[in-house]
């Protein structure tokens, strides 16, 4: 099987239409150039047989008329009658005109001989009346060869360096095509072979162009994708990692008498409780994230009491804000009462917000829930007193095990899914959560999801 490359493929057709149109020219020049110059000699043959119509009722032509009409014309001329009979006139020898009959309908009729280099003729003939009978009046032209030797010269140098032009851009055009689509299969190749950083240079503002910028799109898309796998594993075996080595060494002490009385070995048993407990919320949360993010998760639509379910966060939480010695702000300014959306979910994404407002907010400041109603929207905003988050970490804090402190350890914080959970639940209810923060100046979570009459 013969496999023939695309640049060969693209090389031939662009000949191959080169070809075909030059052709065609070709013939249009020189057909064109015969029926114009044939047309104006049958026309002149038809005027003569007019001017003789009246000679041609007596059956005869004066020698002298007939003569200078020939030279005039330049033709060889003579009369037939219905027969074939030659009335006046000599046809030349060489002629091979076949005689006329009643037979033959058409108004005219041509007859090329290409007898020599040197003896191209053509030979017309057009009915006229004899003596009140049919015959035809016959016109030998010579005509020289050197008007279509001059055509064909005048042609055939510019053809050919028309057709070498094209030739030169076609391949021009047929390599950069080529050139482009290797280009795109050769990074695709590197790409697959474990190369990620692979790209096309082939990004041109044409077809191939838009296929190459899909191509680096896609490969972009799945180079963070794999990056970002590898993160998470990393930051899963690592917090699973920490827990873990955690339990065993505290489980290994007990083992080995280290609690001296029941006061010590209870201490240890709570460690390991915290530990297992914690272990417990990051595989609930991976859980989560995975539902979320495989559009899997099941989010009920029902009616939501919003101001009862911040007046429940807040009794909830009063027992962590007296142990640290903080003060809880809650104001209700709406008039509407209902959200659509799910209960539990929402009551988890309160949760996180207000541990986390707790956790970096100093003791003795001071935490803010507040509800507000803006047009079809409520707006719950979380804000609390903490050392705020720098500009240039707020937009990755909703990235999967994100940390703005990287001196706070994950004993001291949640599994670094919590945000990501948030705001992948508020988009599901048809809502949305932001963030504004400043450095020194605390930090504000504004979720913004519509209410329902």
């Amino acid at each position: 099987m013969i496999v023939r490359s695309l640049l060969f493929r693209q090389l031939f057709s662009h000949v191959a239409i080169i070809l075909f149109m030059a052709l065609t020219l070709l013939i249009s020049v020189v057909y064109y150039a015969h029926q114009n110059n044939n047309g104006d000699l049958t026309l002149k043959l038809r005027n003569i047989a007019a001017f003789f119509s009246e000679d041609l009722k007596t059956g005869h032509i004066s020698d002298r008329e007939w003569e200078i009409v020939s030279r005039t014309t330049g033709a060889v001329m003579w009369l037939e009658d219905h027969n074939g009979r030659i009335i006046q006139g000599n046809p030349p020898v060489y002629s091979n005109v076949e005689p006329y009959t009643l037979r033959n309908s058409v108004e005219y009729s041509k007859q090329f001989l290409f007898l020599s280099e040197a003896q191209n003729a053509v030979i017309i003939s057009v009915p006229v009346l004899i003596k009140d009978e049919p015959g035809r009046l016959f016109a030998f032209y010579h005509f020289s060869p050197l008007h279509i030797k001059m055509i064909i010269r005048s042609y055939l140098f510019p053809f050919i360096a028309g057709l070498t032009a094209a030739f030169l851009l076609a391949i021009l055009l047929s390599r950069r095509l080529t050139r482009s689509i290797a280009d795109i299969a050769a990074a695709a190749k590197r790409f697959s072979a474990g190369d990620y950083t692979s790209r096309t240079r082939a990004t041109e503002k044409d077809e191939i162009g838009t296929l190459g910028n899909t191509f680096n799109a896609m490969a972009d898309a799945i180079f963070h994708t794999q990056q970002t796998s590898r993160a998470f594993f990393s930051n899963i075996s690592h917090e699973l990692k920490t827990p873990l080595s955690s339990v065993k060494a505290t489980t290994e002490a007990l083992i080995d008498g280290i609690a001296v009385n029941e006061q010590e070995r209870t201490h240890y048993l709570e460690r390991i409780l915290a530990e297992t407990d914690r272990m417990s919320r990051l595989v609930h949360d991976i859980m989560d994230m995975e539902l979320l993010e495989s559009d899997q998760m099941f989010i009920k639509q029902e009616r939501l009491d919003i101001a009862t379910l911040l007046l429940h966060q807040a009794a909830k939480i009063e027992p962590l804000l007296k142990k640290k010695t903080i003060s809880l702000r809650l104001r209700i300014e709406a008039n509407k009462r209902y959200a659509l959306g799910d209960a539990d979910r929402f009551e988890q994404v309160l949760d996180n917000l207000l541990s986390n407002a707790i956790r970096h907010a100093p003791s003795g400041s001071q935490i803010s829930l507040i509800l507000t109603e803006e047009l079809q929207w409520f707006h719950v905003s979380v804000a609390d007193q903490g050392e705020g988050i720098a500009n240039e970490d707020l937009p990755l804090i909703w990235d999967r095990f994100y940390r703005a402190d990287k001196s706070r350890t994950r004993s001291l914080g949640g599994s670094g899914l919590g945000l990501s959970i948030s705001r992948g639940l508020i988009e599901a209810m048809g809502g949305t959560i932001s963030v504004e923060s400043e450095k020194g100046k605390g930090t504000i979570f504004k979720i913004r999801i519509p209410w329902q009459k």
